[in-house]
């Protein structure tokens, strides 16, 4: 079961760090601001599900914010690097060292923002009552499904603009 929970997690992250790096370029305003109110959406919706006190919500939500701020920054710095290992390919200079630090830093990244996430939950956990988890389980699942849906959705959309 924990397996399945980080993976989730591990969902969320990656699409985070879609988000980092569209069209290799750097992070725009807008990009910035979705990601902002999915934070937000989350948050609320979390709030809500967990059927969450004041006083919860106080300790949690601090943390919570300082936990994203973190992965924000550790996905930023895995966007560089995924952009400079497709100039590395695209290059096609690059000796066979130099393409295997770049997969070493970017899968250090990556173990980074999985322990990132791994310890917030822990957190999280320790605050919650055992059937706010099972009800945060359940809400983690569905609200990570749906971001995903509407993200196909909006996909096949600007793709019908073209």
């Amino acid at each position: 079961m924990k397996k399945k929970i980080v993976m989730f997690f591990l969902i969320f992250s990656l699409w985070g760090v879609i988000w980092s790096f569209p069209q290799d370029q750097p992070q725009s305003g807008m990009q910035r601001n979705i990601r902002e109110n999915i934070f937000t959406l989350r948050a609320l919706r979390m709030t809500q599900a967990l059927d969450l006190t004041q006083e919860q919500t106080a300790i949690i939500f601090p943390e919570l914010n300082k936990s994203e701020k973190e992965k924000a920054e550790l996905q930023q710095q895995l966007a560089g690097e995924i952009r400079e290992l497709r100039l590395l390919i695209r290059e096609n200079k690059a000796k066979a060292d130099e393409f295997e630090a770049r997969v070493n830093r970017i899968k250090e990244l990556r173990k980074k923002i999985a322990l990132r996430e791994e310890a917030f939950e822990e957190f999280l956990f320790n605050q919650l009552t055992p059937v706010q988890r099972a009800k945060y389980i359940i809400f983690n699942i569905d609200f990570n499904r749906g971001l995903m849906e509407r993200m196909h959705r909006a996909g096949l959309r600007g793709q019908k603009n073209k």
